[in-house]
């Protein structure tokens, strides 16, 4: 019942951990969304009617405003470059565009093709040139005034099929006189959308090169951290443990860095080495990118922690989400595609939400890193939120960077938390070390132990008492004790585990003696099977030694033990039975005996060398059963290996890897 009320209190702790942090994401996403658009809103100079006033704008001292407000709209026509025939009254549109308008008038225009927009410029302030511009807008558009084209970017076309569109744009430097009001036009055609659903700026010509190049700059640097950590994630899983470090992590911060090259200012550069591929065609893998970024992230950090995820959940997530992504570009009515990518984001929210309920989950269970996971995880998701949302159309304020800072934070946390681990292995490099000493230390100490007067005093009796009786059995007794007595003392320099042979050999030697001693009250068996492995030094023998002196022999008419070893396809086992006095099992670890915490010791050695089990089964006035099992997998031959098996299991354990 305690253990329910447990559970029950840390499955709620962690869903109010849960809510809490979705409430956070949220209130992060929709403050910028919010407060991004109300100072464009609040900057705009417009006056409702196609006209802007610039009387407020220094554009020499490098001030910079954005057009948006209300402007003429010319649907499915070309107004300066396709003079031809009278146009149509136009009508008054928001630009940038709500989402809703977007589609409305993309539908209008049969989707895609081409639009026309046009605005009155009016009082303004510059005696320096001036250039305008549409950032991060996924159409072709050139910009006129006063009929003069200053801009352009990409191939625009009334015939959708010779669209072609890029993030870059070739503008001329042009003056306007504070006196006059010029008339800017702006031409846009696309496959799909043709609103102007990014705001049009106007900028001081020199200082808005400087800050795009700035832009840019600052993409690639934050792109080449992300990359360069990558490599190293790489390099710390070659070269200081494979099994410590997942690829899953470099994967994840190649496919980050893809998505800062393909978007914004970044593809302005890299659209020549993608074969010029159509800016408009690549929005559709920055949106697929977004599940393709998820999956990996849940796949990496469900690795990472242990949470038992089943494949085919990837799998189903991976097709399900990059099918429909795919899919979308051949659906009949192509120009609400951003409605549609929209929708797919939000249902990719599922695994934003099954990440962080696993990781809240993990936090209450006190796990080290599942905060710095999780803390490095929202700034993804936020990250591609954000982006999503500017890319789209819907943010309005130009936070063309916001994505890589994010993406460049959740790559630092991840070294923090790499860091941590190195640290980690260090340490536990100086505790093998002192592991080392001790397993040597205890070599020693159990060496002494079997170096007993009494065992010395009744031997060399047994050996005196032999002499006339049986000269040549007494002299078979003086070589097994000598070469009992080195093998003790050789003990002392062994710290590497020996072949079973060659403990079972030393085993033979100490029964020989105590077999003389006890004569026919004590019986020894042999049924040995498997000699093809490694056990610690004076392992087994203390074991039979204990059989012998704290079973057997406290019987008045004595008995039998009998060692065998045999194997099965994991493991060795190693069995010593004897049908002596027996104990009480339960009552081993209140017992202070020599004889319990030398099997204790042993036991310690068994597992801290081998990875083995020793089992004890005993029965008062049956005798005692004692079973070691060794797994093959763990099996070492050196000291220096049981060190490293011992460092690396440690810490893939603490670091739940």
């Amino acid at each position: 019942m305690g253990s329910l009320v447990q559970k029950l209190r840390g499955r709620t702790k962690s869903n109010l951990l849960l809510v809490l942090t979705m409430l956070l994401v949220f209130a992060v996403i929709f403050s910028i969304l919010s407060f991004g658009n109300y100072f464009m809103n609040k900057n705009n100079c417009g006056d409702g009617n196609a006209a802007y006033d610039l009387s407020n704008i220094n554009f020499d001292s490098g001030d910079s405003t954005y057009l948006n407000g209300k402007w003429e709209l010319y649907p499915g026509r070309l107004i300066l470059s396709d003079s031809g025939g009278e146009l149509p009254a136009p009508e008054l549109v928001d630009v940038p565009k709500d989402l809703s308008s977007v589609v409305k008038e993309a539908v209008q225009t049969e989707n895609g093709g081409c639009s026309s927009y046009r605005c009155r410029l009016k009082n303004v302030k510059a005696q320096d040139h001036l250039t305008a511009y549409i950032p991060n807008i996924a159409s072709a558009y050139r910009i006129y005034i006063n009929g003069a084209i200053v801009t352009s970017s990409g191939i625009v076309s009334d015939d959708k099929d010779e669209v072609w569109t890029t993030s870059s744009h070739d503008s001329l430097p042009f003056l306007l006189e504070e006196n006059e009001e010029y008339e800017m036009v702006v031409e846009i055609s696309s496959k799909g959308n043709t609103g102007i659903y990014m705001p049009v700026a106007l900028s001081n010509y020199s200082t808005g090169n400087i800050h795009e190049n700035e832009v840019i700059a600052l993409r690639y640097i934050l792109c080449g951290i992300v990359l360069l950590c990558a490599v190293l994630f790489i390099i710390l899983k070659y070269s200081v443990n494979r099994e410590l470090y997942s690829l899953w992590l470099p994967t994840l911060s190649f496919v980050l860095a893809l998505r800062i090259l393909i978007t914004n200012e970044s593809f302005m550069v890299s659209q020549p080495l993608l074969f010029d591929l159509s800016f408009e065609d690549v929005s559709a893998f920055v949106f697929a990118s977004t599940y393709i970024i998820k999956l990996i992230s849940l796949i990496y950090i469900t690795k990472c922690l242990n949470i038992n995820v089943k494949d085919n959940i990837f799998v189903a997530f991976c097709v399900g989400f990059l099918a429909a992504a795919i899919g979308i570009n051949y659906l009949p009515n192509s120009a609400i595609n951003t409605y549609y990518y929209l929708i797919l984001t939000l249902f990719s929210s599922i695994i934003d939400i099954f990440i962080i309920n696993r990781l809240c989950i993990e936090i209450c269970k006190k796990n080290e890193y599942a905060f710095l996971y999780l803390l490095s995880y929202l700034f993804i998701i936020i990250g591609i939120a954000v982006d999503t949302l500017y890319s789209s159309g819907i943010l309005l304020v130009p936070l063309s960077v916001f994505m890589p800072v994010f993406f460049a934070a959740f790559v630092f946390i991840t070294v923090i938390i790499h860091a941590k681990r190195i640290k980690k292995m260090h340490d536990y490099a100086l505790g093998s070390k002192q592991l080392e000493r001790e397993l040597e230390s205890a070599n020693t100490a159990i060496m002494i132990s079997q170096i007993q007067p009494h065992f010395l005093y009744n031997a060399l009796n047994t050996i005196k008492s032999l002499i006339k009786r049986d000269p040549a059995k007494a002299e078979r007794a003086v070589i097994d004790f000598s070469q009992y007595l080195r093998n003790n003392m050789d003990s002392l320099t062994k710290v590497d585990p020996i072949p079973i042979s060659e403990e079972l050999d030393h085993v033979k030697k100490y029964c020989s003696i105590e077999q003389l001693r006890f004569s026919d009250k004590l019986e020894i068996f042999y049924d040995i099977e498997s000699v093809d492995f490694y056990v610690p030094v004076l392992s087994v023998q203390p074991i039979v030694e204990n059989a012998i002196k704290h079973g057997v022999t406290k019987k008045p008419q004595g008995g039998s033990v009998s060692v065998s070893t045999y194997e099965d396809e994991k493991n060795y086992y190693i069995c010593v039975e004897d049908d002596g006095v027996g104990f009480d099992v339960n009552g081993i670890k209140a017992d202070n005996s020599k004889s319990h915490v030398g099997i204790e010791n042993i036991t310690k050695r068994f597992n801290s060398i081998m990875g083995a089990q020793v089992k004890i089964e005993s029965e008062v006035g049956r005798g005692t059963k004692v079973t070691v099992e060794l797994p093959k997998d763990k099996n070492v031959k050196t000291m220096q290996e049981s060190l490293e098996r011992i460092s690396t299991e440690s810490l893939i354990k603490e670091m739940n890897i």
